[in-house]
């Protein structure tokens, strides 16, 4: 079954298996890159390392189910997205700590607020109420993480820091800012519009999880290795 679905002209599956194959490349160099970052930066490397991991785990499912189906589960990526956004969300809170003092109060808003980011789409996608109003929920949240991003303590901490760790952070804060404006509105147009899993739908979000994850990860990972000492 998979010689005769599995081809180059099927972008789908090109798409999720690559993206498997990245996450879980990057994955095992974020966990490789504990043994020589310095001991202050293995919990925001691991944090990393443990999102990419879930997100491999999640596009080897999914490449599996759009072989044997010819079709795309938003319940599934719903999973992933419950796991690996708060991951990366801690993940930059603890980047931020590595500089600083951080008010733990700060880490509990954001992992809250990244999971009501995903359970406010969520709802709207389930049926539980209107669509749009998931989507905007979503976004509220999201904004609200940026905020402490960008105005909260954790810029604050980094602002006195060495240029690279400054660099990584101002490039990882861009990259949720830019690439995570991307799910709320592919959400709008798979969900409200009712465009559905269509191919095109799941190609651009395999695309965007490689701006919103990987390369931040390896961001991380970058930074820590540069931070030995």
């Amino acid at each position: 079954m998979f010689t005769t679905l599995y081809t180059s002209k099927d972008v789908v599956s090109t798409s999720l298996t690559g993206l498997a194959l990245m996450s879980l490349a990057a994955a095992v160099l974020c966990f490789v890159g504990l043994s020589w970052s310095n001991e202050r930066w293995r919990v925001p490397t691991a944090l990393v390392g443990a999102a990419c991991l879930v997100t491999s785990i999640y596009y080897a499912g999914a490449t599996g189910y759009w072989l044997s189906s010819g079709a795309a589960s938003a319940g599934v990526r719903f999973s992933a997205w419950y796991t690996v956004h708060p991951l990366q969300i801690a993940a930059v809170y603890f980047y931020a700590r590595t500089q600083g003092p951080v008010p733990v109060g700060v880490f509990w808003r954001l992992v809250g607020a990244s999971l009501l980011m995903v359970f406010g789409r969520w709802l709207g996608d389930a049926g539980f109420f209107n669509p749009t109003l998931g989507v905007l929920i979503s976004i509220g949240f999201w904004l609200y993480i940026l905020g402490e991003m960008y105005f909260g303590a954790m810029p604050e901490a980094v602002r006195k820091s060495s240029r690279p760790v400054r660099f990584g952070y101002f490039w990882i804060r861009l990259l949720f800012t830019l690439g995570w404006a991307v799910y709320p509105i592919l959400h709008f147009v798979d969900v409200v519009i009712g465009v559905g899993q269509a191919p095109s739908i799941i190609v651009l979000y395999s695309v965007f999880d490689i701006v919103n994850l990987i390369i931040p990860s390896l961001i991380v990972l970058a930074v820590a290795g540069q931070d030995r000492y």
